[in-house]
């Protein structure tokens, strides 16, 4: 069935973004309250930085269990019960007064939250008017983006006040009415199994090798793989570098990270590119301006310019901006469609499994120089943005031909 002319109405897109937010800032929450975490639930200060490998861990498996179940039992019914299972595992938090008890409920609300993000995506690159998709994975991918910066600020103010587990509970309520609002639409949730094909869990293997398998896709999940180790490491080192200086100059962590916040509203700018250059052109471009922050923060720092590598990191953040639904974007039109969901999935797990190495390349490159650590993020980001110029297979057989 063809749902690309589905409607849906933009209440519920709203919704959806918004619930996106909320889910994907439970990455985040525990980042600057872990002090507060190891109090809260008798653990040694060690041991607190363990919320975050709870979650993330089955958050990034999860992506490729409930991929390819949506292509199969529907995506409104995998968002629906990840939703509730994800309020029910928040809410028992407030029941958790050990450490064991704590990071079981944190890796089982990593798997459930896993049911929306790549979910969500799938569900509005394949519905409405091409304007309509171009602007579901736009307000979509600028919720993800937003969730690193806004789930911090919001854990720092909340936690203090009322305690990590009752902070959750607004969140929670976003959760259960997004699952209430999708509960409605059900019986309109299509989906078709092809003939021939598993079903159900069965069909992750094969739905993995599909997409992997596929040269196209492949010249998207190479940069994507890139795309938040950098990110992700050059916060890290900025911080390590360039941190003490930075706050000589009034700007904490906070500030510095603020800094790149109109970066993050560049994938609203993309909605009204994508129809007109192709999402093939605004991935490069993306790349290629990113590449270009990256460049001019390592001459700025070995130039000892400080406020000049925070504008870099303005440039820098926008081509991510740019860069993260361009590539959502040439994944929905490359995937097949009884694939599609795995697809997105994978490109979801890619996104967060480079995110996951941006700490350990921070890490093993703590003895360079700022500028030389971000000439070699630079380096990476280049070569992901050559990965993604390159023509497509099709292209490159005709002009082989």
């Amino acid at each position: 069935m063809n749902t690309t002319h589905i409607q849906h109405s933009p209440w519920l897109t709203g919704q959806l973004v918004l619930c996106a937010l909320a889910v994907v800032a439970q990455l985040y929450l525990p980042i600057p309250i872990l002090s507060a975490l190891a109090t809260e639930f008798g653990m040694q200060q060690a041991e607190a930085g363990y919320a975050l490998t709870a979650f993330s861990v089955p958050y990034a498996f999860g992506f490729l269990v409930f991929g390819p179940l949506s292509d199969h039992i529907g995506r409104r019914r995998v968002m629906t019960y990840g939703l509730v299972v994800l309020s029910v595992s928040s809410l028992l938090l407030q029941l958790a007064t050990t450490p064991v008890v704590f990071l079981t409920l944190r890796a089982l609300q990593g798997f459930a939250a896993a049911a929306f993000p790549p979910i969500a995506l799938a569900y509005l690159a394949e519905r409405g008017t091409p304007r309509q998709r171009a602007w579901g994975v736009s307000w979509m991918s600028t919720a993800f983006l937003m969730a690193g910066l806004l789930g911090q600020m919001y854990s720092a103010f909340a936690t203090p006040l009322v305690g990590f587990s009752n902070a959750l509970i607004p969140l929670c309520v976003v959760y259960l009415c997004t699952a209430a609002w999708l509960w409605r639409g059900l019986a309109s949730d299509a989906h078709v199994t092809p003939a021939g094909q598993p079903s159900g869990l069965a069909s992750i293997f094969p739905a993995l090798r599909d997409v992997v398998g596929d040269p196209s896709l492949r010249r998207v999940y190479g940069p994507a793989l890139v795309l938040l180790l950098c990110f992700v490491a050059f916060y890290l080192g900025l911080d390590a570098r360039m941190g003490v200086i930075l706050q000589q100059s009034g700007f904490n962590q906070f500030a510095v990270r603020l800094v790149a916040l109109p970066g993050f509203l560049a994938p609203l700018a993309v909605a009204a590119l994508i129809p007109r250059f192709g999402p093939h052109r605004m991935a490069g471009t993306g790349l290629t301006v990113a590449t270009v922050g990256l460049v001019l923060a390592a001459l700025t720092a070995v130039a000892g310019k400080p406020m000049l590598v925070l504008a870099a990191s303005l440039l820098f953040a926008t081509g991510i901006g740019i860069t993260v639904p361009s590539l959502i974007a040439r994944v929905a039109r490359s995937a097949p469609q009884h694939c599609r969901g795995m697809a997105i999935a994978f490109y979801t797990f890619t996104l967060f499994i480079g995110a996951s190495l941006g700490p350990w390349v921070a890490g093993r490159s703590s003895n360079l120089t700022a500028g030389t650590f971000f000439g070699m993020l630079a380096a990476l980001m280049a070569l992901a943005a050559a990965i993604s110029w390159s023509p497509p297979p099709a292209v490159l057989s005709k002009n082989n031909g």
